[in-house]
């Protein structure tokens, strides 16, 4: 004769959580499942996606007229000192 507490022990062990801590079904949780091929792509992903923000940021900079902003804030400067 099986105990109570030993079934309850044992399903509690097969009971999957969501990322709120909420228990899912059996069906749920075993189609989530992640595995070493989604880790890959995310990373793969991650990568390219950083990639090209650094590739972006660094052509800002590159392009980046110094001289214009200068001549602008200077001309900013004399209209605020004239009022």
């Amino acid at each position: 004769m099986r105990s109570t507490s030993a079934m309850a022990t044992s399903s509690q062990a097969e009971t999957a959580f969501d990322p709120f801590g909420e228990p899912v079904t059996e069906g749920v949780a075993s189609a989530c499942t992640s595995n070493a091929g989604d880790r890959t792509a995310r990373r793969i992903g991650g990568a390219v996606f950083w990639s090209l923000a650094l590739a972006i940021l660094a052509g800002r900079v590159y392009a980046y007229d110094l001289p214009v902003t200068q001549t602008v804030v200077a001309y900013a400067t004399q209209l605020v000192s004239v009022h």
